[in-house]
């Protein structure tokens, strides 16, 4: 794929205004940062890594490998991540 075509995927499946969960791939498999603060990442902001890992030399990867996901992969392979759509549950107020 070309940067510009990978850039397009992960625009056709981020919603700029949601929330995602960050994955990052470990040893052992994927996982969630330990820090709770980088756990989730609006959807803006995917959509800015997933731009700069493409312009990066070399140039990173961008894959779906579902519709629910977005994989992105640095070029030397060094770094791993995977975002996910963030379930909000939702709790009903006051009737």
């Amino acid at each position: 794929m070309t940067p510009d075509r990978d850039y397009a995927t992960a625009r056709q499946l981020i919603d700029p205004d949601a929330d995602y969960t960050v994955h990052v791939r470990a040893e052992s498999g994927w996982a969630q940062p330990a820090d709770p603060d980088h756990r989730k990442l609006p959807g803006l902001d995917v959509l800015l890594a997933a731009r700069r890992l493409l312009r990066a030399r070399p140039a990173g990867r961008v894959e779906s490998t579902t519709p629910d996901t977005l994989d992105l992969r640095t070029g030397d392979g060094r770094l791993r991540l995977r975002f996910t759509a963030t379930v909000t549950e939702y709790a009903p107020g006051p009737v």
